[in-house]
This record gives structure tokens, C-alpha cells and sequence, in this order.
């Protein structure tokens, strides 16, 4: 792991007397579209909600919130907190589907440029819907141009399409190579496994990339990783990943436990027993981690 990724396991008093924020990324609302199993079904938290959930998290480690929410291929939830007086700074954020070669690629694209943000969400949603591999390079060049905006390789590791490990891995890695001038970072995801987490890390420091924290929330459990800052604001923090390449990641304590075990205690009143094999079928964290982390 490269000295711009630090990860802990556990916050102590006088680290955090020189950080200021938290930082929540990649998290869902009603407004994300999901299926599990072939169960159709939407996250249950609207984007006010979402929000307190993570900003409670995060205040009760003493520091102050910044959270960016990214449904999947669409902004309805930024702009509707923007409408709000206590929303209105909220960063406009997505998870990007990008078809690529036969696999499902996820992009987080935080803090784009309001004026700019329809605009841009359209062409994001022209790719995903006829994904044309030549338009790809000019799309993440046009979102690159801004300094206050993140693009995280989100589950990197995660053959969600069902390519095959071998073929996915051999995508993955021609994904990265052509496109490594634009992306700023590559996640570490809080429903992922430990081992391909560990995986995401490694790879990450060989390409001299920040390894990013994700939560991917989806149900009323807040994220199980969160990044720490010094920044006051989201933009100073994007400058933090993009420019000095440094990244302090916070593994949460409910991450060690099982998965399984976490979406069950954690979602209202979602589920009934047809919907059970779909949950099952996530794979579990396991275990509490030791190797590769520290104290903060």
C-alpha cells in the first residue's frame, strides 16, 4: 500500500484533532433502480433521510460531514436536496453504468459542476444506452477538466455482469490501461469482501492510485467506510485525491460483520421469503480484519 493510502480500523483522540471532516461516498436512495436475483426492488431511504443516516455517523466521530449520494445513472437525489435550503451545497453525484467489452463498469462521478451537471448526465446516459467504446475517451476528458470533480473506479474487482473471473480480470486490467489519465481513484467497497478489497489496494498502489473509500449503502446501515480529511469543504477534498494523491480511509466496525447478517438487521420491512435467496447471495466480509490496517 503506497503512503497516499492509509487505512484504520479505528479513530483515536489525537488523530482526529487534526482532521476536520468525514466523507461519505457512494450511497443510494429511492431513486436508484435495483435488482437482486431477479427481484426488482428500491433502496427505502429518500435522499433526506440518506443523508442524516450518514451525517449522524459521521458527527458522532467528532467531525464534520460531507456526504456525496450516487444513485445509480441518474442526479434526482442532488438536485432535489439542492431545492432545500439545507441541501443547496449538496455535491451533484452519480454512479455511471458503463457498458465495456461485456462487463458491467461502475464509475463514481462526484461533484460535478451544477451548471453543467444536466448537460453532462445526458451524455453519460447516451453512453450506457449505446455504448460506443470511441466516445468514451472524449466523455471522461470532458469530466476530468474540472478540478472539483472525482471519478472513482467503483467494486473494481466485482464481476457483476458474470463474465468469468479470468475474462474479468483481463477486462478489468485493459479497462485500466486505457483509461488510467482520468481516473482519480479506485474504491474500497463496505459490500465487498475483505480479500478482494485487499486485492483493490494492491492494485491500486501498483498504478500509483489513491485506494478511495466506499460505502455503497443501499439499506439503513450507514457506510462501512469513510474517508477522513483535513478539507473544510468537498472541492478541497477532491483536491486532497486528485492532487496530493493522499487518501486516509475508515473502516467502520460493522464492517467485520457478516454481511448477511448486516442487510438482514438493517432493511425495514424489504424482504419477505421469496426475497431471501436474493440477500443470500451477497458474499460476506468476513471476520475481523488484522493484516494491512493501523490505529489512526
Amino acid at each position: 500500500m503506497p503512503r497516499s493510502t492509509r487505512l484504520f480500523t479505528r479513530l483515536s483522540l489525537a488523530r482526529r484533532r487534526h482532521l476536520r471532516a468525514g466523507v461519505s461516498l457512494h450511497s443510494h436512495t429511492i431513486h436508484s433502480r435495483e435488482s437482486f436475483a431477479g427481484v426488482p426492488w428500491t433502496p427505502p431511504l429518500n435522499p433526506a433521510q440518506a443523508v442524516a443516516l450518514e451525517t449522524a455517523q459521521i458527527q458522532d466521530l467528532g467531525l464534520e460531514p460531507l456526504v456525496s449520494l450516487t444513485d445509480h445513472d441518474n442526479i434526482t437525489a442532488a438536485l432535489e436536496l439542492r431545492a432545500t435550503s439545507a441541501g443547496r451545497r449538496a455535491p451533484i453525484s452519480v454512479e455511471w453504468s458503463v457498458p465495456w467489452r461485456g462487463a458491467e463498469i461502475h464509475l463514481g462521478i462526484h461533484n460535478m459542476p451544477p451548471a453543467r451537471a444536466g448537460e453532462r448526465m445526458a451524455a453519460l446516459a447516451r453512453f450506457t444506452t449505446i455504448p460506443r467504446e470511441y466516445d468514451l475517451d472524449d466523455i471522461l476528458d470532458w469530466l476530468h477538466e474540472d478540478p472539483s470533480t472525482l471519478i472513482v473506479w467503483n467494486h473494481p474487482l466485482w464481476d457483476e455482469g458474470g463474465l468469468g473471473a479470468a475474462r474479468f480480470d483481463s477486462v478489468a486490467k485493459e479497462f485500466l490501461r486505457a483509461y488510467r489519465p482520468w481516473l482519480h481513484a479506485l474504491e474500497v467497497n463496505g459490500l465487498r469482501p475483505w480479500k478482494e478489497n485487499h486485492r483493490v489496494m494492491r492494485w491500486a498502489a501498483a498504478e500509483a492510485l489513491p485506494a478511495i473509500s466506499g460505502g455503497d449503502r443501499h439499506g439503513c446501515e450507514p457506510n462501512a467506510f469513510l474517508n477522513l480529511t483535513r478539507a473544510a469543504t468537498f472541492a478541497e477534498f477532491i483536491d486532497e485525491v486528485r492532487e496530493d494523491h493522499r487518501s486516509r480511509v475508515l473502516m467502520m466496525p460493522q464492517y467485520s460483520h457478516s454481511l448477511v447478517r448486516r442487510l438482514w438487521a438493517n432493511w425495514p420491512n424489504r424482504y419477505n421469503r421469496r426475497d431471501e435467496a436474493a440477500i443470500l447471495s451477497f458474499p460476506t466480509a468476513g471476520g475481523r480484519l488484522r493484516t494491512g490496517t493501523e490505529n489512526a
